[in-house]
């Protein structure tokens, strides 16, 4: 995802830098100020559109057209082409990004064991051994950082982690003989998994590493982020 999100603000930098050159040689009069107030809604065009070529899932195709549609809008409005109150749209899409998000962290499942909440904290096990168990992970405008490299685990069992994120970030950092597998949303962040990133206004994403034990212990980690992201590494 990232280097298909790099011709954005390169392309966009090279049109700027290309009227700033035609002004300074007298061959155009463009106001860059002017072009930037009234064109800017094409840069969420063009990235709503970098999110549908390039996509994975339905995740991606909502933010690519959120994008694009609210980009459309604020531009037609701006250019004369319609009339459209910008205040209806947001009064709609703000409570609607709510139902959503909490729809999307009651779609989690539901794991058994301890709870952990950082609640504008932090969680940190990342340096002493600690025992792994199942449980659920709270970030909510906190942080939390597991390193199950310190982690005691028993060969052969299988641990679930269910990590919430709301406006904070959570990263953890799994053990390599073990196997994982990595599955969750995101509204309004990122998720990274095991060298696979996604984000966005709405995002999914799952991934997977298998150890070449047989009998390694097993790790599934489930992932539901809004207003903040989840690193695992």
């Amino acid at each position: 995802m990232r280097g298909r999100r790099q011709w954005l603000p390169g392309g966009l930098l090279i049109v700027l830098g290309t009227i700033l050159l035609l002004n300074n040689l007298g061959y155009t009069t463009i106001s860059i100020g002017w072009l930037i107030r009234q064109f800017w809604p094409v840069a969420l065009i063009l990235w709503g559109v970098s999110f549908l070529v390039g996509r994975k899932g339905t995740g991606e195709l909502v933010t690519g057209l959120v994008l694009v549609a609210l980009g459309v809008t604020m531009l037609g409005n701006r250019l004369g082409w319609f009339v459209f109150e910008m205040k209806r749209m947001w009064a709609f899409l703000w409570p609607l990004a709510l139902i959503i998000i909490g729809i999307n962290f009651l779609r989690g499942p539901n794991v058994t064991g301890r709870s952990n909440t950082a609640f504008m904290s932090g969680i940190e096990k990342t340096k002493a051994s600690w025992e792994l168990e199942d449980g659920t992970y709270w970030a909510i405008m906190g942080g939390i950082s597991l390193d199950l490299n310190k982690a005691r685990l028993e060969s052969g069992k299988e641990y679930q982690l269910s990590c919430n994120v709301l406006m904070g970030g959570i990263e953890i950092i799994v053990p390599e003989e073990a196997t994982v597998y990595c599955e969750g949303s995101v509204m309004l962040g990122g998720l990274e998994m095991l060298g696979e990133e996604t984000g966005g206004i709405y995002a999914s994403l799952a991934a997977e590493r298998v150890a070449a034990e047989s009998h390694a212990p097993l790790i599934r980690i489930h992932c539901r982020a809004a207003m903040g992201g989840i690193e695992i590494s």
